[in-house]
């Protein structure tokens, strides 16, 4: 087994050109974390918590995600504040607890070695912060991108393509040539409406791919 056959399994017959990752529930296990702190903020401040708003936060923009929060206060008759003071509180939660020292998912580090090796440029397309990303990035054992898109640069977030279709610009790159991880419906949205080749870890698990190395 070998990196082609990693290849074939997402659906490639030849070697990309780029791989685009994706990085909360992709390569760090913060997907969930972003949950537990939004819930813990919302709580506090004597709101409630359901399924759905679980659901409508997966992958979501920073701007989506501080109006759900303020629309659950106001929803539920909570302390309620400016949407961006409370995805701030969130963050500022994130940034203490998970992203000094991230938990890294299962199979992740080996694709992105086994990528490196190869020397396929490889770039960060995430709709977390640069504040939070960077500290993650360090605590990987390598720097693994050539280039990264962040929540906060003045882009239309995911499910829009631009952040993917940023980060094919920046690597010099067509972008029927890349492949993409994913985790998310609106980043699967954005990275196949670039024109990359997605992959849903949540179907294709990194793990098992890193299988095939």
């Amino acid at each position: 087994m070998s990196l082609h056959d990693v290849f074939r399994a997402c659906g490639l017959e030849t070697k990309p050109a780029a791989v685009l990752w994706d990085m909360d529930g992709t390569i760090t296990d913060t997907e969930s974390q972003w949950v537990a702190q939004s819930r813990l903020v919302i709580e506090e401040r004597g709101g409630s918590w359901t399924d759905e708003d679980e659901l409508a936060l997966h992958g979501s923009s920073t701007e989506t995600h501080a109006n759900h929060l303020h629309s659950m206060l106001v929803r539920d008759g909570g302390d309620v504040a400016e949407p961006m003071v409370l995805f701030e509180e969130v963050a500022g939660h994130m940034a203490e607890h998970v992203y000094s020292n991230p938990d890294i998912m299962p199979g992740a580090l080996e694709l992105l070695n086994a990528f490196a090796e190869a020397e396929i440029p490889q770039a960060l397309v995430t709709a977390t912060p640069i504040e939070l990303v960077g500290p993650a990035i360090e605590s990987l054992p390598k720097q693994y991108f050539a280039a990264r898109v962040t929540g906060d640069e003045p882009l239309p977030a995911k499910p829009d393509p631009a952040p993917y279709a940023t980060a094919m610009q920046r690597l010099g790159v067509e972008p029927a040539q890349c492949l993409a991880f994913e985790d998310s419906i609106p980043g699967q949205t954005a990275a196949s409406g670039a024109g990359a080749t997605v992959v849903n870890v949540m179907k294709l698990e990194l793990k098992g791919l890193a299988a095939l190395l």
